[in-house]
């Protein structure tokens, strides 16, 4: 669900004050209209110089223009508190919902594989501008087909490359999972591709699960339409064990037959919301703010938007990495960027700008969370923040942030 601000207008109208020169010519006409009543209407014969006469003349002129001055004066004092008040009303609306949203999830264990490796993949993309992506044949007596595949799982004889990419995954997580608090809510989202055995690739994973002697926990499928944006899901919940909880995204892409600039990858991410984490003194290596669902035309609204969920500007932003975007997707991103002022952009032929599907091909049911782990590594690396945009179903727009200053993240690696 989307996070609505409170729409503050730019410009608010406040009644003006009473004007002096205004209300003095009124006094005057108040004045002279009470006196030529006074004497139209005064009886003839009766004395002029009675007590009633002036006070006639003069007085009830002066207290009409008193009670009209009074009246002016508690119209403006009572608008101008009314609109003052709906003014801080709002402002403190406003404030509350982007603390809500700015709410991130701390990144407390990241691992991937894909065709370049299983760490090190950020910088060689960032830094090193490398790329895999190549014509290659698939299979015997097939033809070349230009994509990326992992060659380090082909395990058929052990029950399937999937179950291998799963047991290699969790691998890399062993450590991180094992030091995991027991009595904390933990559970699994496994995203797959939709053209497979969904539910037979969930029983896999269980098995892998229970090979390697982890402790049971639930185990369910994530729609390859919600990808990222189960974050968003994640963080609208105000309280209680839904919200306060650790969770494990895996999302994974292999092919039988691989199309035209296709990748096959797989992501595991270990996230838990961020308060818990701090509470029990978790390690994590970057936060995942709140991602943000965009169409091309609308970059203009959603990119600020995600820099205020991630609290940075655009200039902090020190690279985007973007993945399954389509041909309409890339030019009209880097045009919103560039012009919101994100430096990485508007450098010499974007070299801020990652393309994984450039790098890798397009990692298919992975996209949005490979893009997110390679974020988080090169945030974990470089110590500056990172923006995302991936293309499941929809657009995805988000900011990693590190935990760490960088001296101090080069002391630990």
């Amino acid at each position: 669900m989307t996070v609505e601000l409170p729409e503050i207008p730019p410009h608010w109208a406040f009644p003006s004050p009473p004007r002096a020169i205004v209300w003095l010519a009124l006094f005057i006409a108040f004045m002279l209209t009470g006196a030529a009543l006074t004497l139209m209407t005064w009886p003839k014969g009766e004395p002029t110089g009675s007590a009633w006469f002036w006070t006639r003349l003069l007085v009830f002129p002066a207290l009409a223009w008193c009670v009209a001055f009074g009246l002016r004066l508690h119209y403006y004092d009572e608008e101008t508190d009314r609109l003052r008040a709906e003014q801080e009303a709002l402002e403190a609306d406003r404030i509350q919902a982007v603390e809500f949203a700015r709410e991130p999830l701390a990144v407390l264990g990241s691992a991937y594989l894909c065709a370049m490796g299983a760490y090190g993949v950020a910088s060689s993309i960032a830094n090193e501008k490398q790329s895999a992506l190549k014509a290659r044949v698939p299979r015997p007596h097939a033809e070349a087909v230009r994509h990326t595949a992992l060659a380090s799982i082909d395990d058929e004889a052990a029950g399937g490359r999937y179950r291998a990419l799963f047991l290699a995954l969790l691998g890399e997580l062993d450590d991180v999972l094992n030091d995991l608090p027991q009595r904390i809510p933990f559970d699994v989202r496994l995203q797959v591709p939709a053209d497979t055995d969904r539910e037979t690739l969930l029983e896999t994973w269980k098995r892998c699960w229970e090979q390697l002697g982890y402790p049971q926990t639930s185990a369910s499928l994530l729609d390859v339409a919600q990808g990222l944006m189960a974050t968003d899901e994640w963080l609208d919940i105000k309280g209680g064990p839904a919200l306060e909880k650790l969770r494990l995204f895996v999302a994974v892409q292999l092919y039988e037959d691989p199309p035209e600039n296709s990748a096959e990858a797989g992501v595991a991410l270990l996230l838990g919301w961020a308060p818990l984490a701090e509470r029990l003194q978790l390690r994590s290596v970057a936060l995942l703010h709140r991602p943000v669902e965009s169409a091309p035309a609308e970059f203009a609204e959603s990119i600020p938007t995600a820099l205020l969920w991630g609290g940075v500007s655009a200039e902090e932003i020190k690279g985007v990495w973007q993945a399954g975007l389509t041909g309409q997707d890339k030019p009209s991103l880097v045009r919103g960027a560039t012009d919101l002022g994100l430096q990485v952009a508007g450098e010499a032929a974007h070299k801020g700008v990652h393309d994984i599907d450039l790098a890798l091909g397009k990692p298919g049911a992975a996209s949005g969370w490979l893009a997110v782990a390679l974020a988080t590594e090169h945030a974990w690396q470089s110590g500056e923040p990172q923006m995302i945009a991936a293309r499941e179903h929809a657009l995805s727009l988000a900011v990693v942030r590190p935990t760490a200053p960088a001296n101090e993240m080069e002391m630990e690696q």
